[in-house]
């Protein structure tokens, strides 16, 4: 299984440090997701596995209103579908026991090199598999920035 990319996705900071609270960040991220991502038709197919992503609103609002907010994951929601169409796969997890009456079968997880304002950040996230056979972009935990 190949576990790094020459591929470097890029984004800035530099239109989001300017919001008065953490609030209006959150919601920018939310709406943003929301208008760019959750439209039922719309999947990302990833380059280095071939399965279908799919977003849901409550991805959105996991990633918006779940965890810590701040500018440099503000800045990767904006490019979430490059980097769900080039991350690579890592690892698999298994699902919680409140996950399985969901019908979540594992959690793939995935990284992707991104350049944030141009410093080198190693980004990870995770898609579920459900029993349908269906893959969904999952945030219970955030985008994760490793350096």
């Amino acid at each position: 299984m190949e576990t790094t990319s020459e591929i470097v996705l890029k984004c800035t900071t530099s239109k989001l440090g300017n919001y008065e609270n953490n609030a209006e960040l959150r919601k920018l991220v939310f709406d943003f997701y929301q208008k760019n991502f959750t439209n039922p038709s719309k999947q990302i197919v990833n380059k280095n596995t071939g399965i279908a992503i799919c977003f849901e609103r409550g991805g959105a609002n996991k990633t918006a209103f779940g965890g810590s907010m701040y500018a440099k994951k503000a800045a990767l929601v904006t490019i979430l579908d490059k980097i769900c169409e080039h991350g690579y796969l890592f690892s698999v997890g298994k699902p919680k026991e409140a996950d399985i009456p969901k019908g979540v079968v594992c959690f793939l997880n995935f990284k992707a090199n991104v350049s944030i304002d141009g410093c080198l950040e190693e980004v990870r996230f995770s898609v579920r598999t459900k029993k349908d056979g269906s893959f969904h972009y999952h945030i219970d935990t955030p985008l994760i920035i490793r350096k």
